[in-house]
């Protein structure tokens, strides 16, 4: 097992940075004919995501008559927010457009042509026919729901956001927690676990949880409220709800010179995502945990700080190609064959069996 110290790399690639972030960036909504929209209150800098259809919004509103100002509806004078999922046709259609263009706790006013609300009809007695509205809104909260299989049989909410670009892939390996629950009884727990999406090991919530894992980000929790066919039958015939967090993901990658499968890194932590690898010619500082032949510690093997510059043969060829692949603050565990090329002196595996 090996990792980067803190101050081996080059700082950070400001590129890199600049597509992780872009990843997230919504583009700005345009608003369509027929609907009007005067920002009240802004969002603070830090709200900047907005929610989408199918995602379930929790607002306040003031509903007026544009021809009069009077009042016909509100959820203040109510004295409770109102709660609805966007694009399924809960509410006009103009609020269906209106709320996907703001973020949380903005403040807005929109003025909505008859088309987009009651239309000729209206809604007697209060509304009448033709007239258009204007509501004053306020974004409380939002909740990202997502349909995975376009049937209902799984929702995905987002409980909390994720952080970095990588998503893992059907075959790729993860640390991740799986929580199962029926009618709010606990039936399976199961934390830190390391799970290669599409492996079958999760039984019959593994469709529903790759699916939902492969839209994942790390650090991200999500929450699935499963039917019973993408469950456990009919012996949960109600279904289960599913509460999946995604710790890590994992990445294995040939880094030997002639990509032979000699050596083989698999990394468990990304460090500083957003740094360069180092370049030959460079000083770095790569500290070595761990060291087995598969089943048991290499003898004679003593951790140490190997510091040397990248590209000069100063040490074995597993640290070096480790090293060259590597982020700062970043662990892995490489896996060689033959040991040979492992035999690094200054850590006491000169003729020892490593893997």
């Amino acid at each position: 097992r090996v990792a980067m110290s803190d101050d081996e790399a080059l700082r950070a690639d400001e590129q890199m940075a600049n597509e992780e972030f872009v990843d997230d960036i919504q583009p700005e909504v345009k608003l369509p004919e027929g609907l009007q929209k005067e920002v009240i209150k802004t969002a603070s800098a830090s709200e900047w995501k907005r929610p989408q259809a199918g995602d379930e919004v929790t607002v306040h509103y003031i509903g007026t008559l544009a021809s009069d100002g009077s009042e016909f509806d509100s959820s203040r004078a109510r004295g409770r927010p109102f709660r609805f999922t966007l694009g399924r046709g809960d509410v006009i259609r103009g609020w269906d457009l209106a709320v996907p263009t703001m973020c949380r706790g903005e403040v807005a006013r929109f003025t909505i042509a008859p088309e987009l609300a009651y239309g000729a009809g209206g809604s007697p007695p209060k509304i009448p026919g033709g007239t258009a509205l204007v509501f004053e809104i306020e974004l409380l909260a939002w909740a990202s729901r997502e349909d995975l299989f376009g049937d209902e049989g799984v929702v995905k909410s987002r409980l909390r956001d994720g952080s970095g670009w990588r998503k893992p892939g059907m075959g790729d390996e993860a640390l991740v927690s799986v929580i199962v629950t029926a009618d709010s009884a606990p039936i399976e727990e199961r934390l830190r676990f390391e799970y290669v999406l599409g492996s079958g090991a999760l039984g019959a919530l593994g469709r529903a949880c790759d699916k939902a894992f492969c839209g994942m980000k790390r650090g991200e929790v999500a929450e699935l409220t499963c039917a019973k066919g993408y469950a456990y039958g009919d012996s949960h015939p109600d279904g289960v709800v599913v509460t999946l967090t995604l710790h890590e993901i994992y990445e294995t990658k040939d880094i030997s010179i002639l990509e032979d499968g000699s050596m083989m890194k698999k990394r468990v932590n990304d460090g500083d995502g957003w740094a360069t690898t180092a370049s030959d010619g460079a000083m770095v500082k790569l500290r070595v945990e761990s060291a087995s032949d598969g089943s048991a510690p290499a003898v004679g093997f003593a951790a140490g700080v190997l510091e040397f510059v990248l590209g000069r043969g100063e040490v074995a060829d597993a640290f070096e190609c480790a090293a060259a692949s590597m982020r700062r603050g970043e662990r892995a565990i490489v896996t060689v064959e033959p040991a040979s090329l492992a035999a690094e002196r200054r850590l006491g595996l000169q003729g020892a069996r490593v893997g």
